[in-house]
This record gives C-alpha cells, sequence and structure tokens, in this order.
C-alpha cells in the first residue's frame, strides 16, 4: 500500500552478473525502498533471496528468446503504470541496465510519462564473467583494448549492425553477449573477416554462480563446443589471445570447495563472520532463516520491576533482544541492571550484550555451553545467589537445573519462543535451486522446520547435509530423519563452521 498522494518513483537496477555480493550497496537500497519489484530470468536467484522484504510485491517479467514472453512495450507500460500510482518500482535486471539491458528504453518511457526515475550501475558479466574465469579482458602482453558486441541481433535484418570484419582487423579481444544462439553466426562473420580459425575463444556460462563453467575452444570449433557442452545461457563467448591467461589466472573455479552451497539458517545473527572461512575456500553462503522468535511480554517485564533476582543469566541473543524489549517497554534501560552480574555463556551472547544494551558481560565461561556455564558457576560459587533467567518457551532444563543444585534459585521467565518462519519454505526452495548442498542448523526448532518445509516442497529429509551446532540439536534433527554429517566443536557457530570446512576437506581428499 502506498501512502494517498505519494509520488511514484522507478529506480531501474543493475543487478551484477549473479553473486549477490557483486550488487551495488545503492542497487540493494532501492529494492529495500520498494513497493514493487520487475524482475526477469537474469536476476540471480540468490540476490532475490537475500533480499527479502516484507509486504513487497515481485513480478517476473522475463523475456526468453524465441518463447514470446513479454514484449518490451508491456514492460514499460507496467513500469510507467505501477509508477502512476504512487509507488516506488524497481526494475531489476541482469548485470548493468544500460548494458544490452533495455535500460534507455524503460529510462525513455518514464521520461515520456513524467515518471521521476534513476538509472543504478551494475556490475556488467562484460568484466565480471572473464574476471571469474581467469581471463583478464585487458593484458599489455596480450591487447591493449576490447570490444563489447551482442550476438543476438533483430530477427530478419538482412545485413548485420556490427561490422565483423572490421572486429576481426582490430587487434582487439572480443565479448560476446547474448550470442548462443547465434554463435554460427557472428563466428562465420569474424572468420569472413580474417580472424583465424585457431583464435581461442572462452564460453563462460553461469558467471560468478556455484553452476559456473567455461569451456575454452578455438572460433572454428565454437558451435561444436557449445553444441557438445550444452552451453545454454545466460553465458558470454570470450575472443582472443587473452583467453591464455586463463591457464595461469584460473581461480574461481579451482577453489577447493567450489560448487558447495551453504546455508545459515538463524533469523538474526553473526553467523556469515563465522563462516566467511568457507567463503574464502570458495564455498558459497546463503542465508535461509527457518525461524523467529515471537516475544512472550509480561512475564519478564515484571521480573525486572520486582527485582527479586541478584544476577541475570542469558544464553542467546535472543534471550538478549527479549530483555532489551522487556526493559523499553516498562520505561528502563541498561542503567537499572547497574550492579546486577551479568552471566553469559558464549562469547556471541557476550556480543550482543554489548551490541543492544552497551553492557559488559561479567562471566563468560571458557567452554560455550550450559556445561560449559556451570562448572564456571561452581568454580565462583553461587550458593544463596537469585538468577533471573529469560529463555526459550520450550528451553531445555539442564542450565536452572544445574544452578538449583549448586544452591542458587532460578526464576526461569519464557521471554519468547520459536517458531517456523512464514518464508522458510519459499527460502528454502530459492536456496535448492541455487544448489544448496549444506544447511546449518542451531535448534532442534530449526530441525523440525526444514524437516517441514523440505516435506512441503517434496523432498526426503536426507537430501541435504546438516551441520549441527551441538549433540542436542544433532539427536533430534537425526531423529527427524535429516543427514546430520556435522557436529559442530565447540559447540558454536564458528566451530560449527570449522566441522564443515574438516569435513568436507576430509571428503575431498578420501575422492
Amino acid at each position: 500500500m502506498t501512502e494517498k498522494g505519494r509520488r511514484g518513483f522507478v529506480s531501474l537496477v543493475g543487478g551484477g552478473p549473479g553473486a549477490p555480493g557483486l550488487m551495488t550497496l545503492h542497487g540493494r537500497r532501492a529494492i529495500e525502498r520498494a513497493d514493487v519489484v520487475l524482475y526477469d530470468h537474469l536476476a540471480s536467484p540468490a540476490l532475490m533471496a537475500s533480499l527479502q522484504v516484507e509486504g513487497q510485491e515481485r513480478i517476473h517479467v522475463g523475456k526468453t528468446a524465441g518463447a514470446g514472453l513479454h514484449a518490451q512495450n508491456a514492460i514499460n507500460e507496467l513500469i510507467v503504470q505501477r509508477a502512476a500510482r504512487g509507488e516506488r518500482v524497481v526494475r531489476l535486471k541482469g548485470g548493468d541496465p544500460c548494458v544490452f539491458g533495455r535500460g534507455g528504453e524503460e529510462a525513455a518511457a518514464c521520461r515520456q510519462a513524467g515518471i521521476p526515475f534513476e538509472i543504478v550501475p551494475g556490475v556488467s558479466s562484460v568484466s565480471a564473467a572473464p574476471a571469474y574465469a581467469g581471463i583478464p579482458v585487458t593484458h599489455r602482453e596480450t591487447n591493449s583494448g576490447y570490444t563489447v558486441v551482442t550476438g543476438h541481433e533483430r530477427e530478419g535484418d538482412a545485413t548485420s549492425r556490427v561490422d565483423w570484419e572490421e572486429l576481426a582487423r582490430g587487434g582487439r579481444s572480443i565479448v560476446v553477449l547474448m550470442g548462443v544462439l547465434q554463435a554460427s553466426r557472428w563466428s562465420e562473420a569474424l572468420l569472413k573477416g580474417g580472424l583465424p580459425g585457431q583464435t581461442p575463444v572462452a564460453w563462460i556460462q553461469r558467471a560468478t554462480t556455484p553452476a559456473q563453467r567455461t569451456v575454452v575452444t578455438t572460433l572454428a570449433q565454437v558451435v561444436q563446443a557449445r553444441d557438445e557442452h550444452e552451453i545454454r545461457a545466460p553465458a558470454i563467448a570470450v575472443v582472443g589471445d587473452v583467453v591464455h591467461w586463463r591457464d595461469e589466472l584460473a581461480w574461481f573455479e579451482n577453489r577447493p570447495l567450489r560448487g558447495q552451497v551453504i546455508a545459515t539458517t538463524r533469523a538474526i545473527s553473526d553467523d556469515r563472520e563465522a563462516f566467511a572461512p568457507l567463503e574464502d575456500e570458495g564455498a558459497i553462503l546463503l542465508h535461509v532463516p527457518l525461524t523467529c522468535q515471537r516475544p512472550l511480554e509480561g512475564s519478564l517485564d515484571d521480573a525486572l520491576v520486582d527485582r527479586s533476582y541478584t544476577d541475570l543469566v542469558v544464553t542467546s541473543a535472543n534471550g538478549v533482544r527479549a530483555l532489551s524489549g522487556a526493559l523499553q517497554r516498562r520505561g528502563l534501560d541498561s542503567r537499572d541492571l547497574a550492579g546486577v552480574p551479568i552471566w553469559a555463556v558464549g562469547p556471541g551472547t557476550a556480543r550482543a550484550l554489548r551490541g543492544s544494551l552497551g553492557l559488559r558481560a561479567d562471566h563468560v565461561p571458557d567452554v560455550h555451553s550450559a556445561a560449559g556455564l556451570l562448572a564456571h558457576a561452581a568454580s565462583h560459587g553461587v550458593q544463596g545467589r537469585s538468577f533471573l533467567f529469560p529463555a526459550a518457551a520450550a528451553a531445555r532444563r539442564e542450565l536452572p537445573e544445574g544452578l538449583l543444585e549448586l544452591g542458587a534459585t532460578v526464576q526461569e521467565v519464557a521471554a519468547y519462543e520459536t517458531v517456523a518462519d512464514p518464508m522458510a519454505t519459499v527460502r528454502l526452495e530459492s536456496a535448492l535451486a541455487q544448489g544448496l548442498t549444506w544447511i546449518a542448523i542451531a535448534s532442534p526448532s530449526a530441525a523440525d522446520a526444514l524437516v517441514d518445509a523440505l516435506n512441503t516442497l517434496g523432498h526426503k529429509p536426507d537430501r541435504l547435509s546438516v551441520g549441527a551446532v551441538g549433540p542436542t540439536t544433532a539427536r533430534h534433527a537425526r531423529g527427524r530423519g535429516l543427514a546430520v554429517r556435522a557436529v559442530a566443536e565447540p559447540h558454536t557457530m564458528a566451530g560449527l563452521a570449522a566441522t564443515i570446512m574438516s569435513t568436507l576437506s576430509t571428503s575431498e581428499e578420501e575422492s
């Protein structure tokens, strides 16, 4: 819904070649603010999944060569129509909107209709695809320039609008976009123009994604290579001696974990940092939230006001957020916890405390688990202490019962409940389409949500390799039929990332 009288606005956004990280900050911001996103088949599924905006409408307007889908005029009309309603419209395109992306035509349609617009450039496959294949489009030992051309010209054109003979004589590398279907046309034209049949050519398909593959051939064999290797769009061709640099500079397809697509599943976390080493080794990391937390108001609010506790214990960032929410609802802040020793189960929870409330945890055990926290409490002595414990509605009993055995009292308050995220199935479906191989789960509830989503999609629970943050989660996941192949040691997300890395490295060595 838009505000009455609000003026519409159009952002023509380049989404980059496929990898979500190659989209500009400006482009991401435009999508986050949009009421409606019009996208096509070149817009990366990974990018779309990484930018979920509540209440946002998304419309597929893809055009497929020869399929008769959505004529450009119809897309122009839809852009103008939605903006005229007062909506913020994003037309999301792969690569850059003005590099063979019809962005100029869409901008002209907005101009003619009096609709304000902006053009947000994107990283083009012109340079990104060769770079990810280890092919620099220019190199001072090989060439001093390059030319970009479309390999897909209008049907029915009697003569080509590209002077292929001039390109053949130019001594520059040539990047052919959208040239898969008409490969015979442009390759024959280059040969006729005088380019030798042995000129190296690289087909690069689905660049920057887990499915990227590169086929090196020659100009004379380019059509045969396309057919033998079943090259399909999206793909580009690079023609020229720069292709030889691939032998020395190929990196993306040669990394140890190339082809592994790993999903983290906690709703709000810093897991990306923990899993960064896997990305460095070539894995693709996706964020696929399976659960979300719903605050339970009342009991925690009252407990904070009563102040019938001497210590505060928190075991997760979710508990910290529940604490922060309860303080705000009661008109309190971190100053009202002055003098209360705070016990955190691990460094992640301690960071959440400092980030959300500006509070430093007084006690953080060396072993980041309930057992570790109990051992730490035993060494410090908690006889007669009274702990306030904001917990999940279905929290495990190990910590409160252990504190009671140590002579403390525990006021355990159900501060939030963990439920399946309504978008879990949609997100999982998108991740599977991107080649998802591993999924990291941090709780039994995440295991349940994963099984439910897989069942909804018609997949068996053991389709994916699962990494569990600890033995309790692992036991529950195995009981639901999931294929748990890694259990974190230590029991943290950083420990899980390291365990998955070790498991994958061992598998690679054995194969």
